[in-house]
């Protein structure tokens, strides 16, 4: 069985270490990322399936990150979910308007995760024979 291989992002390890949990025992391959910087590093280096990645973090946050994925013709149509446990008026519309496809709040349940990370991921695979 092809795993497919998530990137996530997040400022808080115990975030990431819950996700990464979540993810691999939904049978996911997982590589985790501290910050904006070290997303875009690691996305130099692998190819990855999908992006979660959190929306409020120092330095190069969430929409800022997705909007520099965005721009990148080698990794424009890379599914990006956001989220966030913030209450931050136009977080939503702003995550979006970068360029992510989902937006998921904070607190969320494992079950959630990889319901909307499947759904990306469908997503992805339907635009694959699209043309540029």
């Amino acid at each position: 069985m092809d795993h497919k291989h998530i990137l996530v992002v997040d400022d808080d390890p115990h975030i990431l270490a819950l996700i990464r949990t979540i993810l691999t025992q939904g049978n996911f391959r997982v590589t985790t990322a501290g910050d904006g910087q070290q997303a875009l590093d690691s996305l130099k280096g692998s190819h990855f399936d999908a992006m979660i990645t959190d929306a409020l973090m120092p330095g190069l946050d969430g929409p800022t990150l997705t909007e520099k994925i965005k721009a990148d013709p080698n990794l424009k149509d890379l599914p990006v979910i956001m989220i966030t446990a913030s209450s931050q008026p136009g977080m939503v519309q702003k995550s979006f308007a970068s360029g992510c496809i989902l937006f998921l709040p904070k607190p969320f349940t494992g079950a959630s995760l990889i319901s909307i990370l499947q759904l990306a991921l469908r997503y992805a695979s339907g635009r694959q024979g699209e043309p540029a």
